[in-house]
């Protein structure tokens, strides 16, 4: 076996990898935009951030295979889903939804580029901020749940 057969062989098993992130990251991504306004949205938040730690991954282990990232055309102007838009009532700290908007576009430059570790960091970032508002925003659904419980107990006596 020669040494580009093993460099091929490496390739395709990141190319495999990135498949596999690139459509977690997709299934995340559609499950925001057929999102019915529910307690569903912290478990949401979470799986878009695990998909973005698998595209990470992927990424840069694909930029160590010697892969480059395909530009994706009008990346400038991309929108998340309408469910994690600014001034769509998305609930939670409104700090950490400046970082997660700042995250979105670090992403959008980055996915207009070439470069795989700048790709790799940017979904690091969403990864992280969407973590963080899934942590937040499940804490308040379950102070909510704990409130309206107590309300329930105290109408019924």
């Amino acid at each position: 076996m020669s040494f580009g057969d093993e460099l091929e062989r490496e390739r395709e098993r990141v190319m495999r990898l990135v498949r596999h992130a690139s459509v977690s990251w997709a299934e995340a991504m559609r499950a925001h935009k057929l999102a019915p306004p529910d307690d569903g949205f912290a478990g949401r938040l979470q799986r878009l951030s695990e998909a973005a730690a698998a595209e990470q991954l992927a990424w840069q282990q694909a930029d160590q295979a010697g892969l480059r990232w395909r530009p994706v055309p009008g990346a400038a102007q991309a929108e998340p889903p309408y469910e994690l838009r600014p001034g769509t009532g998305r609930r939670g700290p409104e700090d950490l939804w400046l970082r997660f908007d700042e995250a979105v576009a670090t992403m959008n430059r980055a996915i207009g580029g070439t470069d795989a570790v700048a790709v790799a960091a940017a979904f690091g970032g969403i990864a992280s901020a969407a973590a963080e508002l899934a942590r937040a925003i499940a804490d308040e659904d379950e102070i909510r749940r704990e409130a309206r419980e107590l309300a329930r107990a105290r109408s019924a006596a």
